[in-house]
């Protein structure tokens, strides 16, 4: 064997033979190494697998959607008023003392006088106003006499007209004068408030006393612009008295502004409700609910069923044992519950509770 040859044999110092040896068994290591490897990566992507596979189920709560009948109500706060209410004020231009005045909580009936201000002085000059009236219609007749007559000009009968007219238009401030002097009750109803008191002068237009009929009520709402277009006369509503627990009083809506105010954005809507025995009075507060719609098969779920999402709202139906997430479009909501419009079907079944835990094709059970 030549030198270079035996060089070529030699592996770290040791003799020909013995190179060769470690030479193979270093070659099979090296193939032994590279198997197991590949052999690992084999039997990791097989546990992964079978991981995947065998994934335990996320313990979940469904609900089975159902059809049925729901009623989507507006709830708005309201204050109660007669449906006739009157302040009365103090009579113009005049004023006067108050010689006296009938107690709050008194029926009254149409045209009944509830207070004395200076009346007898205001009776007089009605009286005036009345012979003023009287003597004008005179002098229009004897003009159109002497005009027929050819004794004056049809100028004189227009002059008459004018004063008449002027007469009578006294004799209505007179009479409205007398009227406001007496806190004459412009219908039946109950003396539900006061603002003067007996022996007391009052200027001129102010405040007297108020009354309300109180065998039908009405209710003040304000409801936002976005919401009144859902709303029309007759249109069934309740209401709910904050004072007192109770059964609803049951009302329909009366008037519903067709102008919305520009300093809030609301329509104002009044609702006329009944007075079962007397209990209701003018001032008290409460809430007024409006049936806006009633939906004969509206499919109805939970609210924590719903996902909100940048995207938009979701819930997640199970089908099988995966969780699969499904874009709805909501309705009306009442408390806890909302309608679904859009999405899913009578008989799916979505999860209620955990559906924040799991995600597309998750596996669950139930």
């Amino acid at each position: 064997m030549n030198t270079r040859k035996t060089q070529h044999l030699k592996i770290a110092g040791l003799p020909g033979f013995l190179s060769l040896f470690a030479a193979s068994l270093l070659i099979a290591g090296t193939l032994s190494a590279c198997g197991r490897k590949e052999d690992g990566k084999k039997e990791e992507g097989d546990a992964k697998k079978v991981s995947a596979d065998t994934t335990a189920a996320i313990p979940v709560i469904t609900t089975v959607v159902k059809a049925g009948a729901f009623e989507d109500w507006g709830t708005y706060p309201a204050d109660l008023r007669g449906t006739d209410d009157a302040v009365l004020t103090a009579p113009t231009p005049g004023g006067g003392r108050v010689n006296s005045i009938v107690e709050v909580g008194t029926k009254v009936a149409k045209g009944q006088a509830l207070c004395d201000i200076e009346t007898d002085l205001y009776n007089a000059q009605l009286k005036q106003a009345q012979a003023a009236v009287d003597l004008a219609k005179g002098e229009v007749d004897r003009a159109q006499t002497n005009v027929e007559q050819g004794y004056v000009g049809k100028a004189v009968q227009d002059k008459a007209n004018l004063d008449f007219e002027g007469a009578r238009v006294a004799l209505f401030q007179a009479r409205r004068a007398y009227e406001n002097s007496r806190c004459q009750a412009p219908f039946a109803g109950v003396l539900v408030s006061r603002s003067i008191e007996q022996f007391q002068t009052v200027a001129p237009g102010t405040p007297t006393v108020r009354v309300a009929a109180l065998s039908q009520l009405e209710a003040l709402v304000s409801i936002p612009e976005s919401e009144s277009q859902g709303y029309k006369e007759g249109q069934r509503a309740e209401f709910h008295l904050l004072q007192a627990e109770g059964k609803p009083i049951l009302g329909t809506i009366r008037s519903l502004d067709r102008a919305v105010q520009s300093n809030n954005r609301v329509v104002s809507a009044r609702v006329k409700v009944g007075n079962p025995g007397g209990m209701l009075s003018p001032g008290m507060i409460g809430k007024v609910r409006i049936l806006r719609y009633r939906y004969e098969k509206a499919l109805v779920v939970a609210s924590q069923a719903v996902l909100r999402l940048q995207t938009g709202t979701a819930v997640m139906v199970v089908r099988g044992d995966r969780a699969h997430q499904v874009p709805v479009v909501l309705g009306p909501s009442l408390g806890d519950s909302v309608v679904l419009l859009e999405g899913v079907s009578a008989g799916d079944r979505i999860i209620t509770v955990g559906a924040f835990q799991v995600s597309e094709g998750t596996r669950v059970k139930f």
